[in-house]
């Protein structure tokens, strides 16, 4: 899946993998879900971005939310141990504000909820993880609006600069004329 380029075969190994997850035949198959959640975690750094905002994240999210009702213990430490490989794998790509949002921060937080009672020390690591993304988004945020105002400004500093060009274009080399560039206009 991770050096899958070809459009048609990674469909339809997508359709192969929400079969699995959607169908409820295979909703009990704890076995099959840990090694998806395995699979998403070892090819989701190199799958193509558009597989892995679309089809791994919202996959993950659901199956961490999943792990939050599981009733026998056992299966959910195997199932959030591995959600936490996962999440820490991908947690190193480029993920959109709508997927970080949407998909990546609400699965770290259901995960983190597995993991307050599972295992605390796995507990502070997805809190920090939690507060990065957080970061992350709000930085995001904060960058958008302060581009817009670096953009008016840089506009506003091309259009002195083209001035101050075309000024000294015009000169010719006598350092009278030169001197006359810097002085005020009355």
């Amino acid at each position: 899946m991770e050096t899958v380029t070809q459009k048609e075969l990674l469909e339809r190994v997508k359709m192969q993998l929400a079969s699995f997850l959607e169908d409820p035949q295979y909703q009990d198959q704890h076995s099959l879900h840990m090694e998806i959640i395995r699979t998403f975690g070892r090819v989701g750094p190199n799958a193509e971005p558009r597989f892995r905002d679309e089809f791994v994240l919202p996959h993950l999210h659901k199956l961490a939310l999943a792990n939050n009702s599981q009733t026998v213990e056992s299966k959910r430490i195997d199932v959030a141990t591995q959600l936490f490989e996962a999440y820490s794998a991908l947690s190193c790509c480029f993920i959109s504000e709508e997927v970080m949002v949407n998909h990546f921060l609400p699965g770290l937080r259901c995960l983190r909820a597995d993991m307050e009672q599972l295992s605390p020390e796995h507990e502070v690591i997805l809190s920090s993880m939690i507060k990065e993304c957080e970061i992350k988004v709000e930085n995001r945020g904060m960058a958008d609006a302060q581009g817009a105002t670096s953009i008016a400004s840089s506009l506003v500093g091309e259009d002195a600069k083209t001035k101050f060009l075309s000024k000294m274009g015009q000169l010719t080399t006598s350092g009278a004329m030169l001197a006359n560039v810097f002085q005020r206009k009355k």
